[in-house]
């Protein structure tokens, strides 16, 4: 059993969390960036079993989670120090270009942190310039799992999370900040659609 199933059975038979996903048909045959909105934990531990082979792009002080972090870090997963600027984002190209050579995908969330059901926070342009740097599409998802994981909560609440995933948008030009927004309006508005 895949680490993303075994907690996707934690939480459903923990916590009665249920999922339904539509739109798997959307991804394409070749390597892509996923990126989709951040709203609790339950997205990070199972999205990887709707997806091919991933690793993900996180805050460098996820990897100090004892045993969380520790078992991230053994996942080729790309830290990102966020003070670092544009530096950063030059080694998150430069390793993005190496997971994509040995057929990995990447994943991020471009609100950067968890954001509540319902509340929008606008998306920074990595995620866009990423992918225009390594001329590969991004595929969008939106979810509500913030309904049944609440940030900054201990509780977990019976429920369904509703994953949709998008087809790939390509950029109508070398304008990260254009493309940033027709990612995050994809998003949005699916995340209305849903009820998030």
């Amino acid at each position: 059993m895949s680490a993303a199933r075994y907690y996707t059975f934690l939480f459903k038979y923990i916590g009665g969390i249920n999922y339904e996903v539509s739109g798997v048909e959307n991804l394409p045959q070749t390597p892509a960036i996923i990126a989709g909105n951040h709203q609790s934990a339950w997205e990070t531990a199972a999205m990887n079993q709707f997806l091919p082979p991933c690793v993900w792009i996180m805050k460098k002080e996820i990897f100090k989670i004892p045993f969380y972090g520790w078992g991230i870090r053994a996942l080729s997963t790309i830290a990102i120090d966020r003070t670092r600027g544009e530096d950063s984002l030059n080694q998150v190209i430069t390793q993005g270009r190496q997971r994509f050579a040995i057929g990995f995908w990447i994943i991020m969330f471009p609100e950067g942190t968890r954001v509540k059901p319902k509340t929008r926070k606008p998306f920074k342009h990595g995620c866009a310039k990423l992918a225009l740097s390594l001329d590969v599409p991004i595929v969008p998802f939106a979810h509500n799992a913030g309904y049944c994981l609440p940030k900054n909560s201990f509780w977990i609440y019976p429920g369904t999370v509703s994953i949709v995933i998008g087809k790939p948008i390509y950029p109508d030009s070398a304008d990260a900040a254009a493309y940033t927004k027709k990612v995050e309006n994809w998003i949005h508005g699916t995340l209305t659609s849903i009820g998030s």
